[in-house]
């Protein structure tokens, strides 16, 4: 495959702006009731998880050296102006990047106290090592295993709070700030509409 072929094959789905780095995605539904989670009962409609996972999806599609236009469209606004909607989806990322930062700040306590079970069981494996002089089976088992746990433990928690750190945080950066403009819209009226 020629990946000078596919370098800005986005170029090809999307109408992107090369002077202001800006790319240009739609998304096209029939009421706000579809990016709507209504299982929720709260002041301000919460958006579905597929709607979210659909703007994921559109900082993937789009090399990340350029920023999103979105503008969503519905065949029937349901009552929203585009003001209410902007408010709702704005409100919805901050509630979105605060749980996703709240979720973050768990998974690191656990990658922590996952190098703490490491050092111990390091700690354990050298005082066996020197106080059992005695070569044995039950010795070699143990300081096996303690090896073993020591390793998966710091495997883990630098799984944790390298890799996974670092594509949540993009992810929370995208959220926060590869938004060029976001328009909710309805769909224009064709002439055989009228």
């Amino acid at each position: 495959m020629n990946i000078k072929k596919i370098a800005n094959i986005e170029e090809s789905f999307f109408d992107i702006d090369e002077k202001a780095r800006v790319a240009a995605i739609e998304l096209e539904f029939g009421s706000p009731d579809e990016i709507f989670d209504n299982t929720y009962v709260s002041k301000i409609p919460v958006l579905s998880d597929d709607f979210i996972a659909w703007i994921g999806d559109a900082f993937r599609l789009v090399s990340d050296k350029y920023r999103i236009a979105l503008t969503v469209r519905f065949d029937d606004m349901g009552g929203y102006t585009e003001k209410e909607l902007s408010e709702i989806f704005y409100k919805n990322i901050d509630l979105e990047f605060k749980s996703r930062f709240v979720e973050n700040r768990g998974k690191n306590r656990i990658a922590y106290g996952l190098i703490a079970i490491g050092i111990a069981f390091f700690l354990v494996m050298m005082l066996v090592n020197r106080l059992w002089e005695s070569d044995s089976v039950w010795k070699d088992i143990f300081v096996y295993v303690s090896d073993i746990a020591t390793t998966v433990a710091f495997w883990e928690a630098i799984t944790i709070l390298v890799v996974q750190q670092k594509e949540k945080l993009d992810y929370l950066k995208n959220l926060k700030s590869r938004f060029a403009s976001i328009k909710f819209a309805g769909k224009p009226r064709s002439a055989t509409d009228v």
